[in-house]
């Protein structure tokens, strides 16, 4: 069968060989799973939803991808976004808009990618729906989870307020810009960029840690890009933010050289690159953010101030480009919008 095309098996046959795969035994909080018209779901927290859709084309291609990292970005979008309001995963539903001439085997091992990411977030996936029409695939997934903590919210900076990173930016928007130029000769950063840009990693321990504090704080993913995300953070608190992003960690004097060399913008995919899945946070100046979200990967990176607007260094020089950063309505592939 695997060998076959969606369309030539049809709806059924497909749905049984994804229930197959997604079936696991008990979870925390599953009544009922996968099979009937509805899932049965029981969580004495208040719940934290997210919907997200991936589409080929515009958030993958569809010739340089491999299988399972299309299911691993459509869970990872929606986790992230869990990370970022604190909230612990608990369950995944998906729904797949399969142009018919795809293969069997291209979905069933992005269903693996997508379980895989959420297993490892500690969700289980109780659901879907299938479809076929003409055009691109489309996987469009919702999240649910427990927002057992204060909730991290983009309103919640205030001035006097530090900003941190939670995890590296840039390095999945140099991964795209290597397979948009197909240029994989690559020196060893590009293969650190490539791993970002496939396989994303949601900060869904730090943002629980954060909210389980239970001290105001302010997080946003880092999915549109740095500087468009903490615009919205600005805009969401009536605040300013000043941010002085040194990329040595995890980009050193060696790779920009490098990226230099080869032609590729490093300070505007740090700037504006997208699908890092990073936190941006803010919180009192008195806290150790890296201490209690407790990952190493995470650095202050500016202040907040009274005001509005954001004013961002990368490596210690002004970043006057556009923002950038994916926003609806055009092709992330070709770095002019996209679909988040």
């Amino acid at each position: 069968m695997t060998g076959e095309r969606v369309g030539a098996i049809g709806e059924q046959a497909l749905i049984r060989a994804i229930r197959a795969r997604i079936a696991a035994g008990p979870h925390d909080g599953v009544l009922l799973g996968p099979g009937d018209d509805a899932a049965l779901l029981a969580c004495a927290a208040p719940l934290a939803w997210t919907l997200d859709c991936v589409t080929a084309g515009v958030d993958w291609f569809p010739d340089r991808t491999p299988a399972e990292a299309i299911g691993h970005r459509a869970a990872v979008v929606n986790l992230s976004d869990l990370a970022a309001m604190g909230a612990t995963p608990k369950w995944l539903l998906l729904g797949l808009e399969l142009d018919p001439a795809t293969p069997v085997a291209t979905i069933l091992r992005g269903i693996d990618g997508l379980v895989a990411a959420a297993s490892a977030a500690g969700a289980a996936v109780v659901g879907g729906d299938v479809g076929f029409r003409s055009g691109p695939d489309a996987w469009t997934a919702t999240a649910l989870g427990a927002a057992l903590g204060m909730p991290l919210r983009r309103d919640a900076a205030r001035p006097g307020d530090r900003v941190w990173l939670v995890g590296p930016v840039g390095l999945a928007g140099l991964g795209l810009a290597t397979l948009q130029r197909d240029d994989l000769n690559a020196p060893s950063w590009q293969e650190r960029a490539l791993s970002a840009h496939f396989w994303p990693r949601p900060r869904v321990s730090a943002g629980i840690a954060l909210a389980a504090t239970g001290q105001r704080t302010a997080a946003i993913d880092v999915s549109d890009g740095l500087l468009l995300d903490a615009e919205r953070v600005a805009e969401a608190s009536g605040v300013r933010l000043t941010l002085d992003v040194d990329p040595t960690p995890w980009f050193d004097d060696d790779a920009r050289r490098e990226a230099e060399t080869g032609g590729f913008d490093w300070r505007a995919a740090i700037a504006a690159g997208g699908d890092d899945y990073a936190l941006l946070v803010t919180a009192a100046a008195d806290r150790d953010v890296a201490q209690e979200s407790g990952v190493e990967a995470c650095w202050p990176v500016g202040r907040v101030l009274a005001g509005a607007g954001v004013e961002l260094r990368v490596a210690g020089e002004a970043y006057l480009g556009p923002s950038g950063g994916y926003l609806h309505g055009g092709s992330r592939l070709v770095g002019d919008g996209g679909s988040r």
